[in-house]
């Protein structure tokens, strides 16, 4: 576990100092990954678009909200921030990491809640919209729908339908 976390402070350490620049947009992708947000924010717009993605979204983020806090209780890992400083592990040359209000928090940190309930509430987000996406490919392109790559080719179909066909710019 010890090279798992000290490969992430790596990474975390490089990004703070060499791409400072980047610090606001983190932040801002911390916050819309941030499990609250799920319950604010992207419950109800998947709600608005369709209610039974919108259902599953809440029972998932609120069912994996609670796998998470039980993992935290056993797992018990230290947030990253906070093992760079009670682990040893950077005692004879010290991580250069800065704090942030999100790396404040006190309780388990591994799993990562950002990580986990997060990724499986877009789950069915991207189900809905990857049928809707194939569903408007098989009707604005029905050479796309079909399995006779064998002639040409799924890469030459491609680019035939899209420049030669009837159906260029759909």
């Amino acid at each position: 576990m010890e090279s798992a976390m000290g490969a992430g402070i790596v990474m975390a350490e490089a990004l703070q100092n060499q791409l400072p620049w980047l610090e606001n947009v983190w932040l801002w992708v911390t916050f819309l990954g941030d499990p609250k947000i799920l319950f604010l924010f992207y419950f109800p717009a998947a709600y608005y678009a369709s209610r039974r993605v919108g259902i599953a979204v809440l029972w998932i983020s609120l069912i994996t909200e609670w796998l998470n806090l039980v993992f935290k209780w056993f797992l018990f890992g230290d947030r990253p921030f906070w093992w760079v400083h009670e682990s040893g592990y950077y005692s004879q040359t010290p991580a250069r990491v800065h704090q942030f209000p999100s790396s404040c928090e006190t309780g388990p940190g591994s799993p990562s809640g950002h990580c986990m309930v997060t990724g499986a509430a877009f789950w069915p987000i991207m189900t809905a919209v990857s049928s809707q996406v194939a569903a408007r490919t098989r009707r604005c392109c029905p050479g796309l729908a079909d399995d006779s790559a064998c002639t040409y080719g799924a890469r030459i179909k491609f680019l035939w339908v899209d420049c030669t066909g009837p159906h260029a710019g759909c």
